[in-house]
């Protein structure tokens, strides 16, 4: 990733981005439309994509339905989406599976 890019993510604490992380570029709101990310998720033996991000309304549900309609399972991160449009995220959240960040962390250290 170019120091550009990466500067972009900097202001997530906690987000370092390393030079072994996988990157994939987009143009479109889904994810895997026209991009190498479902060959990635099945050649890594991925389970479970964790989603989180901006637009909910966008690139977060359209990536979502993307992993769906591939048969590869999805979930977003809770009080990881954002959107201008405050009840876009709580139909989100109320409409598809979520898991928090304490279960994610309790996943990693079993």
């Amino acid at each position: 990733m170019e120091p550009a890019e990466e500067a972009k993510f900097a202001i997530i604490p906690g987000v370092e981005v390393q030079e072994t992380d996988f990157n994939v570029k987009k143009e479109y709101s889904n994810a895997f439309w026209k991009t190498d990310l479902e060959k990635l998720v099945r050649e890594q033996e991925i389970d479970l994509l964790i989603l989180s991000g901006y637009a909910a309304e966008h690139c977060v549900l359209f990536t979502y339905n993307g992993a769906a309609e591939r048969g590869i399972k999805a979930v977003l991160l809770q009080n990881g989406i954002l959107s201008t449009h405050k009840d876009v995220i709580t139909a989100a959240y109320r409409d598809r599976n979520l898991i928090s960040y304490p279960v994610i962390q309790a996943l990693v250290q079993s």
